[in-house]
């Protein structure tokens, strides 16, 4: 009979959101808004935080949907507070190596369509979290059937050093019953870097 495998992931979480701005949309929210108000409205649409009506308003002033191009949250690999928990049947599992799947998430690939003068506003901001997954009927663990999946968004925040979110994790290529915690605790330190079409 199978145990109980549950994985739990701690740190840092980080909600990412990009979107694309022809120049005339830019132009007509800040003339519609002004600067400050713009900023924060297009970051909460950008972030997912603004309602659809909300989001639907805004594109009509500007004149153009807006929809963010890549919207992702996960746990920074890189934080202070970055942490892995593994559990079979109630009892501790060291883990010392696991799988990985990366995913590389870059302005470039993002702007293919754009033109000169558009540009690509992308907005960052986080929390404390944990994330825990489950499966159930583990006959036993191998390291190696564990799988963190990841982006690099280093590059779309403007860094020049690796930035990695955790997007998931799976066991034998499954995912498992996920469960949140932290879900209703504040975003706070929001961040944000333009990339320009030329």
């Amino acid at each position: 009979m199978g145990k109980r495998l549950e994985i739990t992931l701690f740190g840092t979480q980080y909600v990412v959101g990009a979107i694309l701005l022809p120049r005339l949309a830019i132009q007509s929210g800040v003339s519609a808004y002004g600067q400050k108000k713009w900023h924060t409205l297009i970051g909460d649409v950008t972030l997912g935080l603004a309602s659809k009506k909300l989001t639907a308003e805004v594109g009509n002033v500007v004149g153009h949907a807006l929809k963010p191009a890549f919207q992702g949250q996960g746990i920074g690999m890189h934080g202070r507070g970055f942490g892995l928990e593994v559990f079979l049947g109630g009892e501790f599992v060291p883990v010392n190596a696991v799988e990985s799947a990366n995913r590389v998430i870059s302005p470039a690939s993002l702007m293919k369509q754009c033109q000169s003068g558009d540009m690509l506003g992308v907005f960052w901001a986080q929390r404390e979290h944990a994330m825990f997954y489950r499966w159930e009927e583990v006959g036993e663990l191998r390291q190696e059937d564990v799988t963190l999946a990841y982006d690099s968004v280093g590059a779309l925040l403007g860094k020049r050093t690796p930035f990695d979110l955790i997007m998931d994790v799976t066991w034998q290529k499954k995912g498992g019953r996920r469960k949140c915690n932290g879900e209703k605790i504040k975003l706070h330190s929001r961040q944000y870097a333009l990339h320009k079409v030329k």
